[in-house]
């Protein structure tokens, strides 16, 4: 597996890449790889050659975050990396978003659902990004239906600025108990895990309801905030919403996305499930 370290050398392995008329696929992760990344690699490579890279990127982490404690362990991902036979591992260093003067902003998406509680969360994101496209230059890049906005978002501004890459989504991977998969699933330890395997189970059961014939969105919601605050979780949202985010005050419809954040024990979790 080839590391690259620099901006300049991975924009040459891509001009190389396309010159060849390859296909380049790209993942981008913060690291401490998990099963749910493998599958976004083992996706990403029936597609193109293999581009992931790994960047724990501060403009996403608001006052107080966790930024500093964040899971990190880049020979562990190296290895996983090696076995999954990925060709480029682009591990950029710091100075690819110091003095950065320009930010990429989706004012009425990224006011929504997390946006409320992460302000500046979605606008680190997007530059982020931008950046990596712009350096990578892929013609696929995949995302995580976990973190739902994040793709709605990222796919918007692929459409918004005419980029040349198609985004991907990838369905969640979770963990035995239904905890969706992710890094910061390392904060909880078993008891901890076997609590917060409740989240996904409500919203199962919600799911379940609507398929019964329950179809208004408030009692649906209100469903899972009560079942939520009983098991001792604190609530930051729950919503329902058609795939495109544009929200709906009465019934939930078909193919509509039931999203929810909570915390517990210090953790935020987020999470969400299709309507059908």
């Amino acid at each position: 597996m080839k590391i690259i370290t620099e901006i300049a050398e991975m924009k040459e392995f891509s001009h190389n890449l396309k010159k060849a008329e390859k296909k380049i696929s790209f993942v981008p992760t913060m690291g401490k790889l998990h099963d749910g990344h493998v599958k976004l690699i083992e996706s990403a490579k029936r597609y193109g050659e293999t581009v992931v890279s790994i960047f724990v990127n501060p403009l996403q982490f608001g006052q107080g975050e966790d930024f500093d404690k964040y899971p990190r362990d880049i020979k562990i991902d190296e290895k996983i990396l090696s076995d999954l036979a990925v060709p480029v591992l682009f591990y950029p260093a710091s100075d690819i978003v110091e003095n950065t003067d320009t930010f990429i902003v989706n004012p009425e998406y990224s006011k929504k659902l997390e946006g409320l509680f992460r302000p500046s969360h979605f606008q680190g994101v997007l530059t982020i990004v931008m950046k990596l496209f712009c350096i990578v230059e892929p013609d696929f890049a995949f995302f995580g239906l976990k973190d739902y906005q994040q793709f709605a978002l990222i796919k918007k501004m692929a459409e918004d600025f005419f980029l040349n890459v198609k985004i991907i989504p990838v369905e969640t991977v979770r963990e035995e108990s239904g905890i969706a998969m992710s890094s910061r699933n390392t904060y909880l330890d078993g008891a901890g895990k076997e609590t917060a395997s409740a989240f996904y189970k409500i919203l199962l059961t919600t799911s379940d309801l609507f398929k019964k014939g329950e179809k208004s969105a408030e009692k649906l919601t209100g469903f899972v905030i009560k079942e939520l605050i009983k098991k001792g979780f604190k609530v930051d949202y729950v919503e329902i919403t058609d795939s495109a985010l544009n929200r709906k005050y009465s019934d939930a419809e078909n193919g509509d996305i039931l999203l929810a954040a909570i915390r517990y024990k210090g953790v935020r979790l987020i999470d969400n499930i299709f309507l059908s």
